[in-house]
């Protein structure tokens, strides 16, 4: 055969059971650019246990629907602009699109493998971008898509204040609108704190976005949440402070080998 990757790709589909059930055939858009891209991985043979996990019927669910839907983001790129993904990035997302269930959490690794796979975005795949999406949850991943176009994010934190003291009623407090379709939107502020820990985002407290007129809106809104009745004392009263959430730098590299197309 005229083409290394052509042997490759004939080598990876005699693993048992697995490509050629999925893909079918090399004629079907994509296949071949997936072939090309992913041949030094399976060549590397790790993804020998791939057989045992499609033998399990939820895994070959997983498996099946997460390579297709690389193969789909492979398909309108050109051959020649199909590069080896590094073993890297390869060899930990192959075996975590074996079992990652929900579809925002495979989209961030069907994403990053797809950037790595062409050569013209292959610089924004960075590897300890695979140890990130591990560390998140899908609620966080939906957050995350709060930053795409944008860097900042406003919030206010809500205090108790009284004579010398006061006390946290609430912090990380952004619009309702961000948090009302997460599983669990009472976690929202330690999503934000594991999103800073990730050094994905910086918590500014104190420091207001420069336009203050978008916290019209969100101060009545969460001073209405803290009315005067929850006050932990007679002489507490409410005060909101304005902060703003920034992506960092990794952050909006992050997102652009993640979270974008």
């Amino acid at each position: 055969m005229p083409n290394d990757w052509v042997q490759v790709v004939h080598q990876a589909l005699k693993v048992p059971g697995l490509l050629v059930e999925i893909y079918g055939d090399l004629a079907k858009p994509g296949v071949q650019q997936a072939g090309k891209a992913l041949g030094t991985v399976l060549g590397l043979g790790n993804t020998v246990l791939w057989p045992i996990h499609w033998a399990n019927e939820r895994s070959r669910i997983y498996l099946e629907r997460n390579l297709d839907n690389y193969r789909a983001r492979l398909e309108r790129i050109p051959l020649d602009e199909i590069v080896a993904v590094p073993p890297e990035i390869g060899v930990p997302i192959a075996e975590k699109l074996t079992y990652v269930r929900d579809t925002k959490l495979a989209d961030l690794y069907i994403n990053l493998l797809a950037k790595a796979s062409a050569a013209d975005t292959a610089s924004k795949a960075h590897p300890s971008f695979v140890n990130v999406i591990n560390n998140l949850s899908p609620d966080e991943a939906q957050l995350l898509e709060l930053f795409i176009g944008a860097r900042d994010l406003e919030f206010v934190t809500a205090k108790w204040q009284g004579p010398g003291i006061y006390s946290f009623a609430g912090d990380l407090l952004v619009a309702p609108q961000h948090f009302s379709n997460l599983a669990f939107p009472q976690n929202v502020s330690a999503y934000f704190a594991n999103l800073a820990g990730l050094g994905l985002v910086a918590i500014n407290h104190g420091r207001p976005k420069a336009d203050i007129s978008v916290y019209a809106t969100l101060e009545p809104h969460w001073r209405a949440q803290f009315p005067p009745d929850k006050a932990p004392g007679p002489d507490r009263t409410l005060v909101l402070e304005r902060g703003v959430i920034t992506s960092t730098e990794f952050g909006v590299l992050f997102i652009a080998a993640c979270h974008t197309r």
